[in-house]
């Protein structure tokens, strides 16, 4: 749970960033803000993915003799 707070946080942050850097003409702040979009969104993406991907190897874990 705190896990996705602090991913919304940060994917907030980071749209901030991104749209005050493309307003003001700050390129490396607009890119910058870009990479932490992305990253928050994959952190995301992994978050919700989690309990999926363990169960799959678990899965996989149960089948070596």
């Amino acid at each position: 749970m705190f896990g996705i707070i602090a991913v919304v946080g940060a994917l907030a942050i980071s749209l901030g960033v991104w749209a005050w850097g493309h307003h003001s003409g700050g390129h490396q702040a607009e890119a910058n803000g870009k990479k932490g979009a992305v990253v928050s969104a994959g952190a995301a993406l992994g978050l919700g993915a989690a309990n999926g991907i363990v169960a799959f190897f678990s899965g996989l874990g149960t089948q070596v003799h």
